[in-house]
């Protein structure tokens, strides 16, 4: 079964989130996953991508932006439309909209900010995911 999980940071400002989502995505990958992160643009997903390059000096979190004509074996991909197939382990949804294939995913990740706009949005999301019977967790950072 899906297990969705929001992750509600104390900062306002959307560079925690995208920093938040680099340290999500270390992680998911230092466990085994495959990463998919879901973006609101092609500019956002260009910002996570250089953030991902210089994220730590010890680790090096190989990764791909999603470009729509080509697969990529990268185990980690960045992009603003999901992808037809692969990586479809884990989603980091930055997107402002709800993650449309869920039922793809083993594990759906939303990531908030402390700002009104964010909180409004993920209540949104949490509301949809509960309707769809999933698991739910809440963590408040």
């Amino acid at each position: 079964m899906t297990l969705v999980n929001f992750y509600t940071l104390s900062a306002k400002e959307d560079g925690a989130r995208l920093q938040f989502a680099c340290r999500l995505t270390e992680k998911a990958r230092s466990l085994g996953h495959d990463v998919f992160i879901l973006t609101d643009s092609p500019a956002q997903a260009k910002i996570l991508d250089d953030m991902l390059w210089q994220f730590k000096a010890i680790s090096f979190i190989p990764h791909a932006l999603a470009d729509g004509h080509t697969e990529s074996t990268e185990a980690v991909i960045i992009g603003p439309e999901l992808p037809d197939k692969n990586n479809d382990d884990v989603i980091i949804n930055l997107s402002g909209r709800v993650c449309e294939a869920h039922q793809r995913f083993a594990r759906i990740n939303e990531i908030l900010t402390a700002d009104d706009d964010s909180l409004v949005q993920g209540r949104k999301h949490y509301r949809y995911y509960q309707a769809q019977g999933y698991r739910l967790e809440t963590h408040k950072l």
